[in-house]
């Protein structure tokens, strides 16, 4: 019996797989793969993303509830005043909170009545170019002036100028748009800076969008002030 004729009558089930065969299961494993790795990504990157939103929204309400704090509690003899003003060519808003050592701080022992504490809310991006696309930061320090100048000597620029050397430190960054106002009780409106230093901000608002692309955070707080009023000094 010839060789191809004894192949043919062999039962289909005991012959071999085609070439044909092997690469139609080929490309039907790689199509299962790639589905099952499209799926596993899609579901990392939707976790990713919860997580960085939901780390995003605490660390903006971990530093809401530490200046609505610090703000409550301001010292009656403390004198606040706020600013648009640039420092080394970045924008900033300009926070001037004086007499009040325990403003925002974070340290142990006591400092001296006549602390500066300077909160920015600054757009810059931390490098030696200032960029007009450069994410706006919330930044912190805090020092005392020198000795011989008296309260009204001490002129934003001056203050600036005082405590040139302390680094700033930032507590939140990272943010697309930032604002703050301040509500004057008297004419009962808004203000977008404060210089009054015989009065305080009967409220102060700030408001945050982060820089997600997607379905940006964006967070107002309004934070109260003891309506306490100093003498000149």
């Amino acid at each position: 019996m010839r060789r191809d004729s004894l192949h043919a009558s062999l039962p289909r089930h005991n012959r071999g797989l085609t070439l044909i065969e092997v690469m139609v299961a080929l490309g039907v494993l790689v199509i299962l793969v790639s589905g099952i790795f499209f799926v596993v990504q899609t579901a990392l990157k939707t976790v990713l993303t919860i997580n960085d939103s939901s780390s995003r929204e605490a660390e903006i309400a971990n530093l809401t509830d530490i200046l609505r704090t610090g703000f409550r509690n301001l010292p009656p003899k403390s004198r606040l005043s706020a600013l648009p003003t640039k420092e080394g060519g970045a924008e900033q808003i300009l926070v001037i909170v004086r007499n009040a050592p325990g403003f925002l701080t974070w340290l142990s022992e006591p400092e001296p009545e006549n602390t500066i504490v300077l909160l920015s809310i600054r757009k810059d991006d931390k490098t030696a170019v200032w960029s007009e696309n450069a994410p706006w930061r919330i930044c912190l320090k805090r020092f005392v002036p020198p000795k011989g100048l008296s309260e009204k000597e001490l002129s934003p620029t001056v203050i600036l100028k005082a405590g040139d050397k302390v680094p700033w430190l930032e507590l939140v960054g990272n943010f697309r748009r930032t604002g703050a106002r301040f509500f004057d009780h008297a004419s009962q409106s808004w203000k977008d800076h404060w210089e009054n230093l015989d009065e305080r901000p009967a409220l102060i608002e700030l408001t945050l969008v982060t820089e997600r692309v997607r379905n940006p955070i964006s967070e107002t707080s309004v934070f109260w002030l003891p309506p306490v009023k100093g003498d000149k000094t």
